[in-house]
């Protein structure tokens, strides 16, 4: 079996070790180099063939998110999650606009880790349970005080799924469509309406609709 190749960033030498353990003993996945900080990491990633990085925003040299724009410039195929102790709205919206695929905490459980490296790894965008319980808070924030949401806060199987509900598909249409089952398309419109903020069907397809989707 070939192994998805993975670079560790973090500045911390035992957060390296525990990820790297915990990384190796799934057969699907190794880690194939480690960087100590932003300038260590990019010099990696331009020298090392990788599919993942998993790195930290704060570090020393070259941050975080300087490294994060240089990589997906230079080699936007490799995916990029985000693994730090941050979990505010504004650090989410910088490194996901700035190309990553995934924004997870450090107090997140171990598992996770693996959940959201594999999902990426397909191809998916990846949140956190933790971190999306931020941003629905300050997606109904904003929809109190009468902003928009915005759609990067959705994973790219919300924004198939919110897709088709604009077209006015049922949910069996968009289950056979989409391959999976209706309780898996209920439990999207339901992160969907949590997400965004939305309290009926109508205002979700209208902000579709208002978004191009539809």
């Amino acid at each position: 079996m070939t192994r998805s190749k993975i670079i560790l960033c973090d500045d911390h030498a035992v957060v390296r070790v525990g990820l790297k353990e915990l990384i190796q003993k799934d057969k699907a996945l190794t880690v194939i180099a480690e960087a100590k900080d932003g300038q260590e990491l990019v010099d990696l990633v331009l020298s090392r063939k990788c599919e993942l990085v998993i790195m930290d925003i704060s570090m020393p040299n070259k941050d975080g998110l300087t490294a994060l724009k240089e990589i997906h410039e230079k080699c936007p195929k490799i995916k990029v999650l985000i693994l730090s102790m941050l979990k505010d709205f504004q650090h989410f919206q910088e490194v996901m606009s700035s190309g990553a695929a995934g924004y997870m905490v450090k107090d997140d459980a171990p598992e996770q880790l693996i959940i959201a490296v594999k999902s990426i790894l397909r191809g998916n965008k990846f949140v956190s349970p933790s971190v999306t319980k931020v941003l629905v808070d300050h997606q109904l924030r904003s929809v109190d005080d009468g902003e928009v949401p915005s759609l990067e806060i959705l994973t790219t199987r919300e924004r198939q799924v919110l897709t088709m509900i604009a077209k006015g598909m049922a949910n069996k249409n968009i289950a056979a469509k989409l391959k999976i089952s209706i309780r898996t398309v209920e439990h999207h419109r339901a992160n969907l309406t949590n997400k965004l903020g939305f309290k009926t069907p109508a205002a979700l397809v209208k902000f579709a609709i208002a978004k191009g989707l539809a």
